[in-house]
């Protein structure tokens, strides 16, 4: 497989600024944590995982807009 010829879609990455401007930050922390759980039922722990860290992300977001 060929890596270097794949087309390249562009990322759009606001970082902190764009993530303090989302009016719903507690939504998406709530949808990553069900998401994570139900990645833990069917047994994809890493998937599981991967959703605790953004979730992990996200409560870090929440508790710094609280300060």
């Amino acid at each position: 497989m060929d890596l270097h010829h794949r087309a390249r879609r562009p990322q759009k990455r606001g970082g902190l600024a764009e993530a303090l401007r989302t009016p719903n930050l507690q939504a998406r922390y709530e949808r990553t944590v069900t998401l994570a759980r139900g990645s833990e039922i069917i047994g994809d722990k890493v998937e599981a995982e991967r959703f605790y860290q953004q979730a992990d992300h996200y409560r870090r977001l929440l508790n710094n807009q609280a300060a």
